[in-house]
C-alpha cells in the first residue's frame, strides 16, 4: 500500500511541475484570455448581489476563468491562470494558482475563481507573493443567485463557481499563487 502511494506521488509530480511553469498565457493567447477573464467576472457579478459595489470599493481583483481540480486515487490538486485587475477594471498583470495535495480523490472538475483584494496593502502583498494562510470561498451557482457578498478574511474575499451546476465553496492556500506584472511575464520573481 505504501509503495502504491509513493508511486502515485512520483507519477503526479511531473504533472504538477508542468502545470506550474508559466504564470501568463502564451503571448498569442493573452488577448482572448483577458476577454475570458472579463466574462468570468460578469458571471460572478450576475450571481452575487452587491459584488459590483464590493469591487468598486476594493483595490482590485483576480479572476481565474478556467481553473481545474484533478484527483488520482491519493494525489490531486488544482491549477489555473488568472488576470489581475485594479478596481477600475484595468489589467495589472497575471496570476497562477497551483496546489498539490494528498488524500483519497478521483476525477476532475472545472471552476471559476474570483479573489477581491480589500485594500492596496493586501494587493501589494499578493503581487509580492507574501500572502500566507488560507481563505474560505463562497460557492456561486451558475443558475441561482447567492445571498450576497462574501466577507473579507485577512483582506480577501473569495468566490468559487462551478463550470456546470453548483459546487461547494472552497478553501485556497494563498501561498499557492504567483503573480507577474504586465510586461514582466518572462522575468524571474524577485
Amino acid at each position: 500500500m505504501i509503495r502504491a502511494l509513493c508511486l502515485m506521488f512520483v507519477l503526479a509530480l511531473p504533472l504538477v511541475s508542468v502545470v506550474s511553469c508559466n504564470v501568463a498565457p502564451k503571448a498569442d493567447d493573452r488577448e482572448s484570455f483577458v476577454v475570458e477573464a472579463r466574462e468570468g467576472l460578469k458571471h460572478f457579478e450576475s450571481n452575487v448581489p452587491g459584488l459590483k459595489d464590493q469591487i468598486k470599493n476594493s483595490a482590485g481583483y483576480a479572476v481565474f476563468p478556467g481553473a481545474g481540480q484533478w484527483g488520482i486515487i491519493f494525489t490531486g490538486g488544482s491549477f489555473g491562470r488568472g488576470a489581475v485587475f485594479n478596481a477600475r477594471g484595468e489589467q495589472l498583470g497575471w496570476a497562477a494558482v497551483n496546489n498539490f495535495n494528498v488524500g483519497l480523490q478521483l476525477g476532475g472538475q472545472g471552476k471559476k475563481i474570483l479573489i477581491v483584494f480589500a485594500n492596496a496593502d493586501v494587493l501589494t502583498q499578493f503581487q509580492k507573493g507574501l500572502l500566507t494562510g488560507s481563505v474560505q470561498g463562497m460557492a456561486v451557482a451558475g443558475d441561482s443567485a447567492a445571498n450576497g457578498t462574501a466577507p473579507f478574511q485577512n483582506g480577501l474575499a473569495l468566490y468559487v463557481g462551478a463550470e456546470k451546476g453548483l459546487m461547494a465553496g472552497g478553501m485556497i492556500g494563498m501561498e499557492n499563487f504567483r503573480y507577474r506584472a504586465l510586461g514582466k511575464e518572462n522575468e524571474d520573481p524577485k
